[in-house]
């Protein structure tokens, strides 16, 4: 990928960043490869070790470098984690196991589809309640603020590693599932065919979604759990199911490492009428 240099007046910090830069996708400086010490680059640079830090802290927060704490800085390799896969393909094959025996949807859960993990290699929390609509939620269904909904928080992790693979909440309003009590009790996840199949119980047949991807920064403790290097942005996706009546019936709010999401878009386009195309 082609990076900008940084234009106009330059400050020397920023400039010795672009230098390293350049180094770095040049391949000159290779992963795992310690870059000049600040004493040296101070040097080279004819400035203060403070303004050579400050050139070092620009790549640390790029996610170009690790180190610090007494290490030396050097440049970061590329993470080896399982890419999660955000694609139209599997919301149709979800929808497609609804049909499917039980014992076929316990074995092909949302995390197998998105990340390849076999279900038995992750552990799996799911926490319920019943919460008021803030004006947020409630504008998101086009309900009266206040309305019942159920607010259901979800995680997978990695039991060899304990790194946190998946986290999402979603909202559905009470009044949709309400006729099925399994629905709000958690004990029963990880359901067998997620949450299209529970749908499917009250009669609820999704027609589409619709996902909106937003980069947001990640806090401390955000990067503790995802085991992220500093730099990585973590991507913000708004998932809407909305039934083939028209509602919005669920939304939910999903995070991922942005070293370690694949997000494809299709576009189907409509063929030209060949008669018309020869006119």
């Amino acid at each position: 990928m082609h990076h900008e240099p940084t234009s106009g007046t330059v400050p020397v910090h920023l400039r010795i960043a672009d230098a390293l830069r350049a180094q770095i996708t040049s391949g000159e400086l290779q992963p795992g490869q310690a870059i000049p010490s600040t004493k040296v680059l101070a040097q080279d640079w004819h400035c203060s070790v403070g303004v050579a830090r400050m050139a070092v802290a620009v790549l640390m927060d790029e996610g170009r470098l690790s180190g610090g704490r007494g290490k030396p800085a050097t440049v970061r390799r590329a993470p080896t984690r399982r890419p999660l896969t955000l694609s139209s393909d599997w919301s149709q094959l979800q929808k497609d196991m609804v049909h499917r025996p039980e014992s076929e949807r316990r074995e092909r859960g949302a995390i197998e589809l998105t990340a390849g993990v076999p279900i038995s290699a992750t552990n799996s929390s799911a926490n319920y309640q019943q919460v008021l609509a803030t004006p947020e939620i409630a504008s998101e269904f086009d309900l009266p603020v206040g309305v019942e909904v159920v607010q259901r928080t979800y995680e997978m992790t990695d039991k060899e590693s304990g790194m946190r693979l998946s986290w999402s909440v979603s909202y559905i309003p009470l009044e949709y599932i309400r006729d099925n009590p399994a629905l709000l009790d958690e004990s029963n996840e990880p359901w067998p065919g997620g949450h299209q199949h529970q749908l499917s119980t009250v009669g609820i047949e999704i027609d589409r979604f619709v996902r909106k991807v937003t980069a947001i920064q990640p806090t401390t403790g955000d990067r503790q759990v995802w085991h992220m290097e500093p730099g990585v942005p973590l991507l913000h996706v708004r998932s809407k199911s909305v039934d083939i009546e028209g509602r919005v019936v669920e939304m939910s709010d999903a995070v991922y490492p942005a070293d370690r999401a694949e997000i494809l878009y299709v576009e189907q386009l409509k063929r030209w009428d060949l008669e018309r195309g020869q006119k």
